[in-house]
């Protein structure tokens, strides 16, 4: 009985050992196993956050073009306008031209009409004198009026351009700084490591 109940004893040591070491290698297993979806999920937590900042970098990218090319149109408004500044001051300066012929032209009749029509005396002098200060007038007057136009056009001239140095300030100040590079999830250390490569990055 002795030698049945060593026997027992044996054979549930020996059972206890193989269920032992059974429980140790399942433990082992879930290990092996919650390093690997660690290493899985860190993994994928790579990719992402490189997703993330390729996505800003296209994004960007979009941004500083749109950003260029407001910068181009709103020199090309601003060429336009100034060209429209200056054809006006053109148009006044030739007005006024047209202005100061006219007043000269009607100087001159109005003077041979004094000394065609016979008089003579110093009434002739005076009427002579009166037919020059009312064209002196006329000059002064179209003078003055050109010299409104160029203070306008220099008004205009300046506003265009500073509303062009805003628009330009705000489509700057509406731009994004540049992305940076994600600091990328550790990978957990284990005694199961799997190769699960670098994060793609495709900037295509």
């Amino acid at each position: 009985m002795c030698t049945l109940s060593a026997a027992m004893s044996g054979i549930s040591t020996g059972l206890g050992l193989i269920q032992s070491n059974q429980q140790a290698k399942q433990a082992q297993q879930r290990a092996n196993l919650q390093h690997r979806n660690a290493q899985r999920q860190a993994h994928y937590e790579r990719q992402a956050q490189v997703n993330k900042y390729l996505g800003d970098v296209r994004a960007n990218d979009a941004q500083t073009k749109a950003y260029e090319q407001n910068l181009y149109n709103s020199s090309l408004a601003a060429n336009k306008a100034y060209e429209a500044e200056q054809l006006k001051l053109k148009e006044a300066k030739n007005a006024a031209a047209f202005k100061a012929q006219e007043n000269y032209i009607k100087s001159i009749q109005g003077q041979g009409k004094i000394l065609a029509s016979g008089m003579v005396g110093q009434s002739i002098g005076l009427l002579s004198m009166d037919a020059e200060r009312q064209a002196g007038f006329n000059t002064a007057a179209s003078d003055a009026s050109m010299r409104s136009a160029e203070i306008q056009s220099a008004i205009g001239l300046g506003t265009i351009q500073t509303q062009q140095q805003s628009r330009e300030n705000q489509y700057y100040n509406n731009l994004s700084a540049d992305p940076t590079m994600p600091q990328l999830s550790l990978i957990p250390e284990g005694s199961d490591p799997i190769d699960l490569g670098i994060p793609d990055i495709n900037f295509g």
